[in-house]
C-alpha cells in the first residue's frame, strides 16, 4: 500500500514540481535531505506515534517506498515513447530527480544500514549464523549503494560537464544494473512474508512486479523502434502490453503459497472410539476368561462324577463277592469311600468358585480404573501475537505459530514472522520453540537477543494452546 502511495505522490511531484525542480534544484536538494533528516530522527525517538503516522508517513521514507517510486520515475524517463506527454516532464528534470531520488533514499539507506549492524553483533553475540536472505539482502543493498553514490555525483551539471559525453553515458549504462537490484532486493524481503500470503502482499509484489517488468519490456522494444525503425509500432506497443501482464501475472503465481492440507484435529470422538475400543476389548476377553473357566469346571465336575461311579460299582462288586468278610472290614471301606467323595466334592467346589471370582475381579478393576483424561485435542494449531513495538521502534508485527499437539504432549512448533525481517527474528525462532518444549509450558523466559520478537512468538504458541483446548 505504501509503495502505491509513494507512486501517486511520485506523479505529483513530477507533474506539478517538475518546474520548481528545474529552475531552483537546490531548494529541492535541501528540502529532501531535511525529509530524510526528519524521517530518520522520528524512526529512531522514543516516541510511540500513532499506526498511520508510523505506517504512511514515516515508512515511506525509512522503507523506502517514495525512494524506489522516485528511482523508478527516472528509469521510466527513458522507456516512456517519445513525444509523449510524461516524457516531457520527466526528461528535463531527469538528471536533478535522480539527485532528489537518492537524498530521499538516504533516511532509509542509513536507517537499516544501523539497523543491519545491530543484528550483525547481536548474531555475534549469540553465535549465530545469518540466513541466506540476510547475506543476499546486504550483498545487494552494498552493491546498490556503491552503483547509487557515482551515478549521483555525475548527475550535478558542474560535474558532468567535466566529464567526457562518451564516458559519462557509459557509466550511466550501470543504472541497469541499479534498477534491476532494487527489484531483487524488494523480492528478497516480500519472499519470506509470501509465505503466508495475504492481498497485501499480494498487491505489493503485484505493483513492484509491473512497474519494473513493464520498464525492461518497453526499454526494449523502445531500443528495437530506434535502432531498426519498423513503419508501425502498434503491434509492438500491444506485444509491450501482454509482455508486461504476461511476466507480472506469471512472477504473482509462482510467488504466492501452495495450499496447506487442513490440519488432522482428533477431537473427543475419536478418542473415545479409542477407548471405547479398549473397553470393548477388555470385556470380550473377560467373557472369553469365564467361559474357559466354566468349561473347565464342567470337566472337572464330569470327572469327579464318572470316577464316583466307576468306585461305587467295584465297591458294589467286591461287597457281593466277599460277603463271608467281617461286617468291621465293610464299615471301613464304606467310609473311606464316604471321606474321598467328600475330599473331590470339595475339592471340586472350591475350584470352580476361584474360577467364578478371578473373571469378576478383573471386569472389577478394569470398571476401577479411571478413563484418560486430556486437556487438550490431538493435531496441529495455528495461533496468532503480536511483537510489541520498542520503544517507538517499528518492530511490531504479527507472528504465526504452528503447535503440533499428541496426547497433551507439545511435540512441534514452527514459527513464521511475516511482517518482520526474519532475519532479525531468527534467535527467536532458533530459542523459543526449544525452551517451550521442553518446558511443555509456554510461560519461558523470552530473553534471547531478539526479545521482543519472542514475545510475539511466544504469544501465539499461547494462542494455539487456547485453540486447542478441549
Amino acid at each position: 500500500m505504501i509503495f502505491l502511495i509513494s507512486l501517486i505522490l511520485t506523479a505529483a511531484f513530477v507533474w506539478f514540481g517538475a518546474d520548481l525542480l528545474k529552475k531552483k534544484p537546490a531548494v529541492c536538494y535541501i528540502a529532501a535531505a531535511v525529509l530524510s533528516a526528519a524521517a530518520f530522527a522520528a524512526g529512531q525517538a522514543d516516541i510511540k506515534f500513532p499506526e498511520w503516522f508510523s505506517t504512511y508517513v514515516l515508512g515511506i521514507f525509512n522503507k523506502g517506498a517514495l525512494a524506489c517510486a522516485l528511482w523508478c520515475a527516472v528509469a521510466w524517463a527513458a522507456a516512456l515513447p517519445n513525444g509523449s506527454a510524461a516524457i516531457k516532464k520527466i526528461m528535463p528534470i531527469r538528471g536533478e530527480l535522480s539527485i532528489f531520488a537518492a537524498l530521499i533514499t538516504l533516511s532509509h539507506a542509513v536507517t537499516y544500514t544501523l539497523s543491519y549492524l545491530d543484528r550483525l553483533s547481536t548474531f555475534s553475540k549469540y553465535n549465530i549464523s545469518p540466513s541466506t536472505e540476510f547475506i543476499t539482502t546486504c550483498v545487494v543493498c552494498l552493491i546498490l549503494m556503491l552503483i547509487m553514490i557515482p551515478l549521483t555525483v555525475i548527475s550535478f551539471k558542474t560535474i558532468r560537464k567535466k566529464i567526457k559525453p562518451r564516458t559519462w553515458k557509459n557509466i550511466q549504462r550501470a543504472a541497469y544494473v541499479f534498477y534491476a537490484l532494487i527489484y531483487v532486493h524488494i523480492m528478497v524481503i516480500y519472499l519470506p512474508k509470501v509465505k503466508r500470503g495475504g492481498a497485501d502482499v499480494i498487491l505489493s509484489i503485484l505493483l513492484y512486479s509491473a512497474v519494473f517488468f513493464g520498464y525492461a519490456v518497453f526499454r526494449i522494444i523502445k531500443w528495437y523502434v530506434k535502432s531498426k525503425k519498423p513503419a508501425k509500432s502498434g503491434a509492438l506497443n500491444a506485444v509491450c502490453t501482454a509482455a508486461v501482464v504476461l511476466l507480472t501475472g506469471g512472477a504473482v503465481m509462482f510467488m504466492q503459497p501452495g495450499k496447506e492440507a487442513a490440519p488432522k484435529r482428533t477431537g473427543n470422538s475419536s478418542k473415545k472410539a479409542v477407548l471405547s475400543e479398549e473397553a470393548t476389548k477388555t470385556v470380550s476377553d473377560d467373557t472369553a476368561g469365564t467361559t474357559t473357566a466354566a468349561a473347565e469346571d464342567e470337566e472337572k465336575v464330569g470327572t469327579t462324577t464318572a470316577a464316583k461311579t466307576t468306585k461305587a460299582k467295584d465297591d458294589k462288586s467286591k461287597t457281593e463277592s466277599t460277603t463271608a468278610e467281617k461286617k468291621s472290614d465293610e464299615d471301613k471301606e464304606k467310609e473311606k469311600e464316604k471321606e474321598s467323595s467328600n475330599e473331590s466334592a470339595e475339592d471340586s467346589g472350591s475350584s470352580s468358585q476361584e474360577e467364578e471370582e478371578a473373571p469378576q475381579e478383573e471386569q472389577q478393576q478394569a470398571a476401577a480404573e479411571p478413563e484418560v483424561q486430556y486437556i487438550y485435542n490431538n493435531g496441529t494449531f495455528t495461533g496468532t501475537g503480536t511483537s510489541p513495538a520498542d520503544e517507538g521502534k517499528d518492530y511490531e508485527g504479527t507472528v504465526y505459530a504452528d503447535v503440533t499437539i499428541e496426547n497433551d504432549v507439545i511435540t512441534a512448533i514452527s514459527l513464521s514472522f511475516p511482517d518482520d525481517d526474519a532475519d532479525w527474528c531468527v534467535m527467536a525462532e532458533k530459542a523459543i520453540p526449544g525452551r517451550i518444549m521442553s518446558a511443555q509450558s509456554a510461560d519461558v523466559d523470552a530473553s534471547c537477543g531478539a526479545t521482543r520478537s519472542a514475545e510475539g512468538a511466544i504469544a501465539a504458541v499461547k494462542d494455539a494452546l487456547s485453540q486447542a483446548r478441549k
